[in-house]
């Protein structure tokens, strides 16, 4: 029901403005010429490219440090939210974990409730059960005076943004065969598309497009299994030799282990408008133990050529689709017949880049396996040879020609320790230790600026153990198939726990890294007066950074954590602000007497608020 309530600049290709290079369709912007007003936020990652970046300048390095407490809002919801609000005009409109409820707040009287969406959900005990990793959900969609929104039991609603009211209501997700919901809705031209998750529990990914001014059912396209089911036809035209085959999404797995394989899609999508195709990465393969994918205890590995035999596309993998049919046109399998958990929620960064003297439309992602790689996004074609931006023993680069990664095959994993000892003669037990483990990097917001030609990502550098053991799929239950072995120690040099890092795409390299003693993941935002901005990690502190050296310019405790990104926009009096929303879910590291003073957990309690900051108000 609704509640009304009273410089690296040879990177980027300067002759192009922040959304000029990738133009907004009529029909999924908040009003006209939108696209050329930074005033707003009107999407998750702030464009269709991902690049979650803002031209604002108000704010820069040198008076970031009299940013102050503009209002807060308190939310009353007790869990972590990922998603970041959104700014049309002069209202706010926020969404919350379970529950999910949306609020629109009024900017011109310091967020007053304009009005309150509480959707029913039926068993919200069921959903959150099936729900893997806690009760989130990652965002919003505007167009055409609509909010767009996904519950995480699976319902799609349309509101009218200026009352609240449903405009229309669809069902995406099945929650008693695991499916949830939680990733972003990406509106383009005259659909709204979603993805489902429950790689976790044998579910089989899939995408589908409703229509923006009815919610009808316009097509839905599954990650693995027959061609027609997956969006393969004559259109489809992969770079790399192993996807040009009669049934690549389908012949890649053993048996039908594809009816259960993963490859769900609860992260990021991006857009471009030019080649209208739309891009996103899949989750883990289902379930985590290979034996069950692919001939039982046999692993077909050139030391060279990489993988050859049950690939499982395209779990773990980058797709491009056409944004009207959903044809599938490439796919990349990024971590073929995927056992470690690494799925590719991230948002694929579209940006022109300049490379031998060429300008190319290339999709830049730094991957959840460790390896940042840069494709053209037309054809799905490596421009560049993948690097490390993580320490990584996986995985020992990337076979140009083939396009498969060089695998290491102690890293592979067995049910049985006398079929791993045909590979691994001198393996005693069936446990491996690797890092990334269990991931570079996750969902978390990256950040491209065009000022620097960075992108900008916060990482992981923990390496892990775990085996993989038997079971049976049972709909709706867990179907993982491992177990847990704790930490692996890393190797000398290696002793940080996680970074933000600034990557150049085009030279292949790190600039700069500020490292952590605990992972770093919490989502990063860039603007145009060469700051970075983010919550934590695990400090209860909002910091900006200088985005040229890294160095710290900014700080502000809250009392909480952090998980989403922070979000900036022009309110009604025309200064430029800065909105995060600061939250801990209940269960958090308990303080006890022998905790040190300065240890995060003091500063960090269960709840959530909105935290918006600004500069002083100029004087007369």
């Amino acid at each position: 029901m609704s509640l009304p309530t009273n410089w690296r600049g040879w990177v980027w290709i300067p002759i192009l403005s922040l959304l000029c290079v990738l133009p907004v369709p009529e029909a999924a912007v908040a009003q006209p010429g939108v696209e050329d007003d930074p005033s707003q936020w009107v999407m998750p990652n702030a464009n269709y490219a991902g690049w979650n970046y803002s031209p604002l300048d108000q704010i820069t390095v040198d008076n970031v440090h009299t940013l102050t407490m503009a209002w807060t809002l308190q939310l009353g919801v007790q869990d972590s939210h990922e998603a970041s609000p959104l700014v049309i005009g002069d209202t706010m409109y926020i969404v919350t974990p379970k529950p999910n409820y949306v609020y629109a707040l009024d900017l011109v009287r310091e967020g007053v409730i304009k009005w309150e969406f509480r959707p029913e959900i039926p068993d919200l005990e069921t959903t959150v059960r099936s729900a893997c990793c806690g009760a989130q959900t990652r965002g919003l969609g505007y167009a055409d005076g609509r909010v767009f929104f996904a519950t995480l039991d699976g319902q799609v609603f349309a509101l009218d943004a200026e009352t609240g009211e449903v405009v229309w209501r669809a069902e995406n997700a099945t929650v008693r065969t695991g499916e949830t919901v939680s990733g972003m809705p990406l509106v383009v031209g005259d659909k709204v598309i979603v993805g489902v998750a429950g790689g976790e529990r044998g579910v089989r990914g899939h995408v589908t497009a409703y229509s923006i001014d009815t919610g009808r059912f316009r097509w839905r396209y599954y990650s693995m299994g027959p061609n027609n089911e997956v969006g393969i036809g004559p259109r489809f035209d992969p770079f790399y030799p192993d996807d040009r085959i009669p049934d690549p999404a389908l012949d890649s797995w053993y048996g039908d282990s594809w009816r259960r394989g993963g490859g769900s899609v609860w992260g990021w999508f991006t857009f471009d408008a030019e080649l209208n195709l739309f891009y996103y990465g899949t989750s883990n393969c289902g379930p985590w133990n290979p034996d069950y994918r692919r001939e039982w205890g046999v692993v077909e590995l050139d030391e060279d050529k990489g993988l050859t035999g049950f690939r499982n596309n395209y779990c773990s993998s980058i797709l491009a689709r056409d944004a009207d049919s959903g044809d599938l046109i490439w796919a990349y399998n990024l971590t073929p017949q995927d056992q470690w958990d690494l799925d590719e929620p991230n948002a694929n960064i579209l940006v022109d880049l300049e490379i031998d003297g060429r300008v190319r439309k290339a999709l830049v992602r730094p991957a959840r396996n460790g390896f940042f790689y840069v494709f053209d996004r037309a054809t799905g074609e490596m421009i560049l040879e993948p690097w490390n931006f993580v320490y990584n023993d996986l995985i020992d680069g990337v076979n140009m020609e083939t396009g498969r990664p060089r695998y290491d095959i102690g890293k592979m994993m067995f049910t049985d320790l006398e079929d791993r000892q045909k590979y691994v003669p001198d393996a005693e037990d069936i446990a491996v230790g690797w890092c990334p483990g269990i991931a570079a990097r996750n969902w978390q917001n990256d950040a491209f600026s065009p000022r620097t030609g960075l992108v900008y990502t916060p990482t992981s550098n923990r390496c892990g153990v775990q085996r993989v053991v038997e079971g049976q799929y049972v709909p709706g239950d867990g179907y993982t198939l491992r177990e847990r072995g704790g930490q692996a120690p890393r190797p000398p040099g290696e002793e940080y726990v996680g970074e933000l890092q600034a990557n150049d795409p085009v030279a292949g390299e790190t600039v700069w890294r500020i490292p952590w003693t605990s992972a770093n993941n919490t989502p990063v935002m860039a603007t145009g007066g060469d700051l970075l901005f983010q919550g934590g990690p695990n400090e209860g502190v909002v910091r900006a950074f200088d985005a040229r050296t890294g160095d710290i310019v900014w700080t502000f405790r809250t009392g909480s954590n952090f998980r989403n990104s922070p979000i900036t926009y022009i309110g009604p009096d025309g200064r430029q602000y800065l909105a995060i929303i600061g939250s801990q879910r209940t269960g958090s590291s308990q303080v006890t007497a022998d905790t040190e003073p300065d240890a995060g957990a003091r500063f960090r309690r269960a709840g959530s608020a909105l935290y918006v900051f600004a500069l002083p108000p100029a004087r007369d």
